[in-house]
């Protein structure tokens, strides 16, 4: 998701990428959401803080990855 963000941003520059929390925040709030919601089905036994910081942690993680993929292939 953030490489296509960031690929309509430099390649069609599409008006919705203007923003820099559409392109770089959505992806994290959202990877951070559906990596907590796997953690909290698949793993009941783990305990709320390690499940949140987890998710946080791979949420960040993922993000970065994918915005220095774009920014390899598209430029900065």
């Amino acid at each position: 998701m953030a490489w296509f963000l960031y690929r309509s941003r430099a390649v069609s520059h599409a008006s919705w990428t203007e923003s820099d929390f559409v392109v770089f925040g959505l992806p994290l709030v959202i990877g951070f959401a559906v990596s907590l919601l796997v953690l909290f089905l698949g793993f009941p036994q783990m305990s709320d803080l390690k499940r949140m910081t987890m998710s946080a942690v791979g949420a960040v993680i993922s993000s970065f990855v994918a915005t220095v993929i774009a920014f390899n292939l598209y430029g900065t």
